[in-house]
């Protein structure tokens, strides 16, 4: 034992590495017979008093030295003995583009890794956590630095995980790392430490544009806690599937699946569907069953379905021979002429299409797909040459697509949903999957060419949240957000839920939380609408905040005049920025009206009408609930918050903090406070003219007839659909009760 080595050694060398090397090394040959360069840092001695037993610590862990105190050395003498220096702590970031770190990991129990800084201070046996970069970054290994940074090249087993094997081969620093524990199916994930008081400045979660990052001691003292216990060595489906395909350009294999079909059944012999399933999953576990199953059926000459994936005479490779039992290859001649069109529908010409085709929704929706996904933006002379009016992008805008001053730019969750395939089927799928969440992510990961046409013919009516919903960096980018009516969202996903593939809806179906959440949809559709800002109250998530100095045109008779205003002010949506704007596409026209109680309805979509209303509803109902009550004070051009027949500041001041604290953010030009100071005037002005507010003296308030129709119906959505809003307006009302604010 090494117990009967360290008796026999003088005391004072107790701590000298060589003899210490050399003894383990006679214990335990396979982990200490190794070079010379693997015996820094030195090990040192030190006594656990409660166990009374030695230990020799080092970069390996700690290696008990003998049952029971050794009486030869006292606990001075093992105070005395040099400790190890702490090591430090580093996070290593691999990029899956560059690096296949997720494969990497499975197989090698060590491996180099690129080190461009911190070359000095990167000492063996410091820690260091393995991190990669993407869609699903954070820790996935702890590793040691078993030997120092070199000038090295990475030709060992770890070259074979190089993207492009030119960065293995070429001479860098570079510093070797062996595997201490792995978290692939289990990783610390960066939304999980970011989350985490006290590391949201950690140099990878601020800017991660480098390979190496220090981890300082009060980092470490909050990240060790969080780093997951338990072991794992397979990733899940979806992190490997993405991890694979950032590897090899968008590919989850140097081969198709198509071309992995080809290679399989090229032997001429009949073989059934699930016979070729099993062998993709026996050999190629990413691609999902129901994938090989898809492109099985594509394949077949002989099955009607085929045309559902655009099935050309590129893809004739097999027969069916009565069921799926029995598969060979398509013989031309002897077997009838391939499917490659709907039975109703006639042969195209390949050099003609009809007009009517080019401005179909789903061929001009293509075509600005492919656009979008090249250039990322949209001119005004792209838009000629795509054959396309300004009208053609209304089911983009607000989700897809921003307004800037010179072109439409696509917004983060367009990039989100190409992710490296702008293939139309592709996209429309991710979109389908976005509306229905994990559980349709998981049973289709490819694309489902059925979805594609019945989601353009749709896409105006959903509206699309954006990705990293509560980051006010991604909501920066956009313009302008739509409502989202629970009863709309429910209705509509179930309505796609129908159109998905009877294979998916099966496996759907077995799972019992999607069941519950379709109980939810229909709970929801069933339920009472509420007002806008309610809505906002309850979401998790800041909504931008854009303002309106646009005065209506209203004529004698009370009609809105919007074909004498502009056409812009009254068709953006950033007009009114919860829901529709003033007037939809088809209603404008020079000499279009709009009836004085549908224009009110519409403007009470937009926060900053909805929350000055709310004042007066408020007003309405205090004596029944016995809240502070405001009035809304008009000096001039200038409106005030009046409470106790006190003026408290301007009117507009208190409408922001308000429709902040429920959740909408200004942004742009809205947040300055001119802006706002005239907003709430027009808006003021706009209500008036709307026969909503009226004056009495120098205050507004409701008028007869609006208060009227409040008070006839209980339901009214100024009234029930915004009760959880007044709440929180009675609370704001009360800090400012006998000058408490």
């Amino acid at each position: 034992m090494a117990s009967d080595w360290m008796r026999s050694q003088p005391r004072r060398a107790l701590h000298y590495r060589d003899e210490v090397w050399a003894a383990l090394a006679e214990l335990h040959s396979d982990e200490f017979a190794v070079s010379d360069d693997r015996k820094a840092p030195w090990f040192s001695l030190y006594r656990d008093m409660t166990r009374g037993a030695c230990f020799l610590r080092g970069d390996k862990g700690l290696f008990e030295l003998v049952e029971g105190a050794i009486a030869e050395v006292t606990a001075a003498e093992v105070a005395a003995v040099p400790d190890v220096k702490e090591p430090r702590v580093w996070i290593f970031q691999a990029k899956p583009k560059f690096y296949r770190i997720l494969e990497a990991l499975q197989h090698l129990d060590r491996m180099q890794f690129l080190t461009n800084r911190y070359k000095d201070h990167i000492h063996i046996g410091d820690i260091v956590m393995l991190w990669m970069s993407g869609n699903h970054a954070g820790i996935y290994a702890q590793v040691r630095v078993v030997e120092g940074v070199a000038d090295r090249k990475s030709d060992g087993d770890d070259a074979a995980f190089w993207a492009d094997v030119s960065n293995g081969a070429a001479t860098k620093p570079r510093v070797v790392l062996a595997i201490e524990k792995r978290s692939l199916g289990n990783p610390l994930l960066k939304t999980t430490i970011a989350a985490r008081k006290g590391l949201a400045n950690l140099m990878i979660i601020r800017q991660a544009n480098d390979t190496s990052f220090p981890v300082d001691a009060d980092a470490w003292e909050l990240l060790r806690p969080l780093l997951p216990i338990e072991e794992t060595h397979e990733p899940a489906r979806e992190v490997r599937t993405w991890a694979m395909k950032r590897a090899r350009a968008g590919k989850i294999y140097d081969e198709s699946c198509n071309e992995m079909l080809e290679r399989y059944v090229a032997d001429g012999d009949e073989h059934s569907r699930d016979e070729i399933t099993s062998w993709f999953t026996a050999n190629y576990p990413p691609f999902k069953p129901i994938t090989v199953q898809c492109h099985i059926e594509k394949y077949t000459t002989n099955f009607r379905s085929r045309v559902h994936y655009n099935a050309t005479p590129e893809h004739d490779l097999l027969f069916r021979i009565d069921d799926w039992a029995r598969l060979r290859l398509y013989r031309p001649g002897d077997d009838p002429p391939p499917i490659h069109h709907k039975p109703d529908a006639p042969k195209r010409s390949k050099g003609k299409t009809s007009k009517a085709k080019q401005v179909s929704p789903l061929d001009r929706n293509r075509r600005l797909l492919a656009h979008l996904a090249t250039l990322g933006e949209l001119t005004p002379g792209d838009l000629e040459d795509l054959g396309l009016h300004e009208a053609h992008l209304s089911d983009w805008f607000d989700s897809l697509l921003a307004r800037r001053p010179e072109a439409h730019v696509v917004t983060p969750l367009f990039l989100h949903l190409i992710d490296g395939d702008a293939g139309p089927s592709a996209f429309t799928t991710r979109l389908a999957a976005h509306f229905m969440g994990e559980h349709l992510r998981r049973h289709a990961p490819e694309p489902i060419p059925e979805l594609e046409e019945h989601v353009w013919a749709r896409l105006g009516r959903w509206h699309l949240t954006q990705p990293h919903s509560g980051d006010q960096k991604t909501h920066a980018y956009l313009n302008v957000p739509i409502r989202e009516p629970r009863d709309v969202a429910a209705s509509e996903r179930l309505d796609l839920f129908a159109q998905l593939p009877p294979k998916v809806i099966g496996d759907l179906i077995r799972e019992p939380e999607f069941l519950s959440e379709q109980q939810s949809w229909s709970a929801d559709a069933a339920s009472k609408l509420e007002g806008p800002l309610s809505t906002q109250l309850r979401r998790s998530w800041k909504r931008p905040l854009l303002l309106s100095t646009v005065e209506l045109l209203v004529a004698d008779d009370g009609q809105v005049l919007i074909g004498e205003m502009e056409r812009t002010n009254v068709m953006a949506r950033n007009y009114v920025v919860a829901g529709l704007p003033l007037c939809r596409h088809g209603e404008w026209e020079p000499a279009a009206t709009l009836g004085r109680e549908a224009a009110a309805e519409r403007l009470f979509q937009h926060p900053v009408a909805a929350a000055l209303l709310q004042l007066e509803v408020h007003h309405l109902f205090v004596g029944l609930a016995g809240d502070v009550a405001a009035l809304i004070h008009v000096g001039g051009d200038v409106a005030h918050l009046e409470l106790d027949g006190a003026g408290r500041g301007p009117l507009w001041r208190h409408a922001r903090s308000m429709l902040e604290q429920v959740g909408y953010w200004p942004v742009g030009a809205s947040t300055q406070d001119s802006l706002w100071a005239g907003a709430a005037h027009v808006m003021l002005k706009n209500l008036e003219l709307l026969d909503v507010f009226e004056r009495d003296g120098d205050v507004l308030r409701l008028t007869d007839d609006y208060q009227s129709k409040i008070k006839a119906h209980p339901g009214h959505l100024q009234n029930r659909g915004e009760k959880p809003y007044r709440v929180r307006l009675s609370q704001f009302l009360a800090t400012f009760h006998g000058g408490q604010a």
